[in-house]
């Protein structure tokens, strides 16, 4: 099928791609930050190969993690309450437990405030949104929490609750999306002179389970659209935004099937979308499609194409609106690829598989935005056993 020959010609291919990547600088390997089971690691990737450098081995499911530089790391433990800080050793690759404090249960996502002075954690599994004060860059403080009222969606399993999946900071620096997968909203948080309120929430279509989002564009003064994964009918939702002075409004504009038409999902049913990566030059995006059914799960790549309003340029977000078109779809090395983040430089796609052959898969990014396979670390070295694979991966450094 198609997932498997994707494997057998990126093997073929990835030497001469390797040579050409830019990840890292001469003599001096990535470092990438990995969450699994029980386990907290920091990888080196130097291009051509993966290796583990120190495990933090402890009780809990590090599912998500904020890095602020220059050396501290803010991890969640999905089955608890707590949130933790460690510090991490740039000369020797340690990783140091500092302290940890408790908050909602289920914490599954965490995003930085402009100032990276407060901490936004979104609770999957209270649907509430905890605000913590880390100014102090020792200890962690409770500040805030808040809670998402919305109704539940149709979907009588899964929506049996609110569900905030992930909180995300918008290119101003003031407003915080927060998806709430049992609702179907998408709640937006207020963070002028601290205050954290919940200002308004915007509806996405009924049963999609909104699980991770993403600002359009990336690098702006504010966004122009909002992007937003469904975990639930595996669909792309695309928003035009306004500012209001107090929230932002969405209005829709598109909806487009995770899978390409050449590519489905050999068990529709159990088919949750994962993870929504775009690149910063707002031309590419990607999407991780999970639990398919297929021998692997696949990445899929979409490219952008501005559509220009009334007197406006083509060449402009701002001038008109944004359209996602298909592309392609490859394997992702491995199945329940759950988390994926772009290398600094953005020229590696890293990906975490939770289950499957590889545990990690550097996908170099060619000037089109497509995928190829490259390097890659087995499940076997970096996970903890079955469906423990790595959750998080991100390069710190």
């Amino acid at each position: 099928m198609r997932f498997s020959a994707v494997l057998a010609s990126a093997a073929t291919a990835s030497a001469a791609v390797i040579g050409r990547q830019t990840n890292s600088s001469a003599g001096t390997a990535a470092k990438l930050l990995v969450g699994s089971a029980n386990r907290i690691s920091i990888v080196s990737y130097d291009g051509k190969e993966f290796k583990v450098v120190d495990n933090y081995t402890d009780t809990g499911v590090a599912s998500w993690m904020a890095f602020k530089e220059p050396n501290l790391i803010y991890a969640v433990d999905e089955n608890s309450a707590d949130l933790r800080l460690f510090t991490y050793d740039a000369a020797s690759d340690k990783l140091q437990f500092v302290t940890n404090s408790t908050g909602s249960g289920g914490v599954v996502s965490l995003a930085f405030t402009a100032d990276q002075k407060r901490l936004v954690g979104a609770s999957y599994g209270q649907g509430s949104i905890d605000i913590w004060d880390i100014s102090s860059g020792t200890d962690l403080k409770l500040l805030k929490q808040l809670n998402s009222t919305d109704p539940v969606g149709p979907n009588a399993e899964r929506q049996d609750q609110n569900r905030a999946h992930q909180a995300i900071l918008d290119p101003s620096g003031r407003f915080f999306a927060v998806n709430d997968l049992g609702s179907d909203r998408v709640l937006i948080i207020d963070s002028k002179d601290d205050t954290f309120v919940i200002s308004n929430s915007n509806s996405v279509p009924a049963g999609c389970g909104p699980r991770h989002g993403s600002w359009y564009p990336i690098k702006a003064e504010q966004a122009t659209h909002y992007m937003v994964l469904c975990e639930l009918t595996n669909q792309v939702e695309v928003f035009q935004v306004s500012y209001n002075g107090t929230g932002v409004g969405f209005a829709h504009t598109q909806e487009l099937s995770t899978f390409g038409a050449a590519f489905p999902p050999a068990n529709a049913s159990t088919a949750a979308a994962g993870e929504i990566a775009i690149s910063s030059d707002g031309k590419n995006v990607y999407v991780s499609n999970r639990v398919t059914g297929n021998e692997t799960d696949s990445i899929a790549h979409f490219k952008v194409k501005q559509t220009a309003a009334a007197g406006g340029s083509p060449c402009k977000a701002t001038a008109g609106g944004i359209e996602l078109e298909f592309v392609d779809s490859v394997s992702s090395g491995g199945t329940k690829p759950r988390m994926m983040s772009l290398s600094k430089d953005e020229s590696i796609l890293y990906v975490g598989n939770q289950d499957g052959q590889d545990g990690i898969v550097a996908f170099t990014r060619g000037e089109d935005g497509k995928l190829t396979a490259g390097a890659t670390l087995a499940k076997s070295v970096i996970g903890t056993g079955e469906d423990f694979g790595p959750q998080y991966v991100q390069q710190i450094a």
